[in-house]
């Protein structure tokens, strides 16, 4: 028996976590209509996702999209954000033009339109940062973002949160913590370490390399925020692993796989200004309410991996 069809958007769908969650819907139930809309920045991958969908939107969510809300969408998974905490440095104004009143877009079209639910994909960086013996941020810790990509994220979570109260509109947000796993965009640190080391060129590391994150695969991300969409209440959850790494440690690893020497082939580069120390997630809330339990808790095997595809 065919199971019921349902109309999902997914904003930010050529990116990393967006592309590899259309993916994910695609192989899991093939009967969804899947809309994708994308500004198809410099960090978009179409091909990646371009056999996965329905129909492709390419438009700015900063700009006009009324028109995207010509059709109702069951759920509507808003990952589109500019992400790159350096380039949110060098210019603060293309991240507020993205997240916050991209955002703010979205969830009027969300709200006229009455219908459906919307989950936003936000960041365990809206909390700030923890020394190295501090508990896990939870739920309840208040938001105090230290870098401009941190707060424009916290205001698009600001601006859900003040949408679910005034409007009594039906939207879950979701604070994950650092992603890793196929088509991430060279920038980011694990493709930078892998392609660094690849190429003979030594891989840069902020300050000492002390700087601790905590890494989740984006596999296990997207099954939480499905989770979160179809059992969750308009509320935060947070989505983690457990698994925390200092940087260094990191490089360290991947340079053993790869049979490298760290010492050789790592380059202390000068700290990232209003650098956060470290994160750390708890996702208590998620593992007793909804049920998850991440699948991919072998790192080592899947940095093998992702040498392979980055290498």
């Amino acid at each position: 028996m065919q199971k019921e069809s349902k109309n999902i958007l997914v904003t930010g769908g050529c990116g990393f976590i967006g592309g590899n969650f259309i993916r994910f819907l695609r192989d899991n139930f093939p009967q969804h209509k899947i809309t994708c809309l994308d500004k198809c920045g410099y960090a978009s991958n179409f091909e990646y996702i371009k056999d996965y969908i329905d129909m492709m939107i390419t438009k700015d969510i900063s700009e006009d999209i009324s028109s995207v809300f010509a059709m109702k969408y069951d759920y509507i998974f808003h990952f589109a954000a500019e992400s790159h905490v350096d380039n949110s440095i060098a210019d603060p104004t293309i991240f507020v033009k993205s997240n916050v009143l991209g955002t703010q877009n979205l969830l009027e079209g969300f709200r006229k339109a009455n219908y459906g639910k919307f989950i936003h994909i936000s960041t365990d960086e809206v909390y700030g940062h923890l020394g190295f013996n501090d508990p896990s941020f939870t739920e309840l810790t208040p938001i105090a973002p230290r870098s401009p990509y941190a707060a424009s994220k916290a205001s698009s979570d600001l601006l859900c949160m003040a949408y679910i109260e005034t409007f009594n509109c039906n939207i879950s947000i979701t604070r994950c913590c650092n992603n890793y796993g196929p088509n991430q965009h060279n920038e980011k640190f694990i493709p930078t370490i892998i392609k660094s080391l690849s190429q003979g060129k030594k891989v840069p590391i902020y300050g000492e390399g002390l700087n601790v994150r905590e890494w989740v695969h984006v596999h296990d991300h997207n099954l939480a925020v499905w989770s979160v969409a179809t059992q969750g209440k308009n509320e935060v959850y947070n989505i983690g692993s457990g698994l925390e790494l200092s940087n260094i440690e990191l490089v360290d690893k991947i340079c053993t796989i790869m049979g490298k020497d760290l010492d050789k082939n790592a380059i202390f580069v000068e700290d990232r200004l209003g650098h956060d120390f470290r994160y750390s997630i708890n996702c208590n809330k998620i593992k007793e309410q909804l049920l998850y339990e991440p699948l991919y808790n072998d790192f080592d095997e899947q940095l093998e991996e992702l040498v392979k595809i980055y290498g």
